[in-house]
């Protein structure tokens, strides 16, 4: 800040130029002596104290012998240094000689706000260093207890201790420091031009600006090798490098696999069909892949695997879930994938498919070895603290649920959020696009129905209002039973899609009144809305955000009634998981409802360009 200030004042910073500005700066001066005395570790400073620490821990380390009193050595060579160059910031910029050629021909005292921040530091040097104990006691006492997380040993602190080693040390750095100096200022040397100077072109500025201008550089001779514009490129060298780092603490430390503790458990035949089913989506999801239709629906066969061994490993919760989640996700990408070419270029050379293989085969291998050695080795598992403590901390059963909505309600907050903002970012890209299909594809099948399927309209007409009394079912029992707010927000989005199927795209967004997708962004801000206010209003009863309560209140007719205040929260789940969701399907309908050449509807002569038939025209 002082520098700061002399700039402010002389136009510069160049301590050529400077020097003698004590007669027109003694404010500045004299608070730029306290930081400097501070900075140099003189007594009565806060500086003396932390450099005396210093050189404590430094005299400690050295009573073991051999290489380690180089240790101290060192500690006081840079003490040193921090007094030599700390005089010379005092001594040529307001000493030393009148000043040179300024840029400001008249410097003065800055005005009192500048000069504030620097007074309130240099009071705070003065203040900690003849009073550490009052001042700065308490403040060591609450930082070192939170860092050890228990009361930490008795310490003191104090401007004397005492003739010892490190005040010894002290003193020759102050000492040995001020000679330096003086040796080095001799005949203004350190202010003579490189060839008259004490080093010669070996100076500070020199070697930094060489240093830096080397390292610039190399890097970028390093980031035109790598950033070479190709994602595939950016994949690669990840995957490789974390198959690197991976490998050696698995080799090296004794985790190989099969060198685990427990037993390998016998395969039964189910999980073998199931493996092979897997296996064989694979393969074809390698030899396909081009096929965007193919691939997305083949893509589901894992997520149906995933869902099966939730079901495998008593996840009744997990399994629904993730069954809703690819039948969603299946719909929503297959929408999107209306708009793309139905077959991806084929781009890759021989060479790079090999390297491709390389890192999916070794990058599969590692995630399979590091399954295996979690398996088949003991560990502390934190299970049995969520079985425990789900009824009596979170009043359920569920203990899914309960860790959701209660145990680890920040994370669940943060996943609706991020969902959310995805369904919204959806919506701002693609809001008023519009494209145009063919009436079929090359191979001459229809790209829609003309009038959709009879059976699919009568089933869908009947499956709503079902899906809509389990959706609630799942909603209330979630607590206790496998089920909850996010689960039921799916099988609503699951039922809603098939409105979309069966009615088309046309008819199911005039009758859901969605036609622009903007009621469920306000869906969307509902539903954070609802879970951000229950977190806060545990704030009201003195506890921390999301602390939910519980109890069984006896209610008359329907008897004891357990109730929880999570299940407000997991309402703001299922509305934002709705909301979130039917948002980006209605986005991506309307991008190609209604599109098709053949099936365009006439256009009114009142209708905007651009406009869906029926639209009112806002500008």
């Amino acid at each position: 800040m002082t520098a700061g200030i002399v700039d402010h004042e002389t136009g510069t910073r160049d301590l050529r130029q400077l020097g003698g500005l004590w007669r027109f700066m003694p404010w500045t001066a004299t608070l730029a002596m306290v930081a400097a005395a501070a900075m140099a570790g003189v007594p009565l400073f806060n500086g003396f104290l932390s450099k005396e620490m210093f050189l404590t821990e430094a005299v400690a380390f050295a009573h073991s012998g051999g290489w380690r009193w180089l240790v101290p050595a060192a500690a006081t060579l840079a003490a040193l240094c921090s007094v030599a160059y700390s005089i010379r910031l005092v001594h040529d910029i307001f000493f030393n000689g009148p000043p040179g050629n300024l840029p400001h021909a008249h410097p003065h005292e800055p005005p009192l706000g500048m000069k504030t921040p620097v007074i309130l530091l240099a009071v705070i040097c003065v203040v900690v260093g003849v009073l550490p104990s009052i001042t700065l006691g308490p403040l060591v006492l609450v930082a070192s207890a939170a860092m050890l997380g228990q009361a930490p040993p008795e310490f003191h602190l104090a401007i004397w201790h005492g003739f010892n080693v490190p005040l010894a040390l002290s003193a020759l750095a102050l000492a040995g420091g001020a000679v330096f100096y003086l040796v080095l200022a001799r005949a203004r040397r350190l202010h003579g031009i490189e060839s008259e100077g004490w080093f010669g072109a070996i100076t500070g500025q020199n070697l930094f600006t060489t240093g830096n201008d080397r390292l610039f550089g190399a890097a970028g001779r390093i980031t035109s090798l790598l950033e070479t514009g190709s994602l595939q490129r950016y994949i690669a060298w990840t995957l490789l490098a974390t198959l690197a780092v991976a490998l050696g603490p698995m080799l090296l430390d004794g985790n190989a696999p099969g060198t685990g503790p427990r037993a390998l458990l016998p395969a039964n035949l189910p999980a073998l069909v199931v493996w092979g089913m897997l296996m064989l989506a694979c393969v074809w999801l390698v030899a396909r892949h081009h096929s965007r239709f193919e691939s997305v629906v083949v893509t589901g066969v894992v997520g149906l695997v995933t869902a099966l061994c939730f079901v495998s490993f008593s996840a009744p919760d997990l399994a629904l879930t993730q069954l809703t989640v690819e039948a969603v996700s299946t719909v929503i990408l297959l929408m999107g994938l209306a708009l793309l070419p139905k077959q991806t270029p084929h781009e890759s050379t021989t060479g790079r498919r090999a390297r491709d293989a390389f890192l999916a085969l070794g990058g599969g291998a590692g995630i399979a070895c590091l399954s295996w050695v979690m398996l088949t080795r003991d560990h502390d598992s934190i299970a049995w603290y969520f079985l425990n403590q789900s009824a009596i901390a979170g009043g359920g059963t569920n203990v899914v649920n309960v860790i959701l909505v209660d145990f680890r309600g920040y994370d669940t907050m943060g996943e609706i959020t991020v969902l959310g903002i995805a369904a919204v970012g959806v919506f701002a890209l693609m809001d008023g696009m519009r494209t145009k299909r063919p009436n079929a594809d090359d191979a001459g099948r229809s790209w829609t129905f003309a009038v959709q399927p009879l059976m699919l309209r009568v089933a869908a007409r009947v499956v709503l209002p079902l899906a809509l009394v389990v959706t609630l079912y799942i909603f209330m029992r979630g607590h206790n039973m496998p089920g909850g707010g996010f689960i039921a927000g799916l099988i609503t989005a699951v039922a809603l899609v098939l409105q979309y199927m069966a009615l088309g795209q046309n008819q199911a967004g005039f009758l859901l009144r969605v036609e622009s997708g903007r009621r469920f962004i306000r869906w969307i801000a509902y539903g954070l809305g609802i879970a951000g206010l229950t977190g806060v209003g545990a704030f009201v009863f003195g506890q921390p955000f999301l602390t939910s309560a519980h109890g069984h209140p006896f209610v008359p007719i329907l008897g004891e009634l357990p109730l929880a205040t999570a299940a407000l929260f997991d309402l703001g789940v299922y509305v934002t998981v709705v909301g979130s969701t039917l948002l980006t399907i209605a986005t991506l309908s309307n991008v190609t409802r209604g599109t098709s050449a053949a099936h365009a509807p006439e256009r009114d002569a009142n209708q905007a360009p651009g406009q869906e038939p029926g639209e009112r025209h806002e500008p």
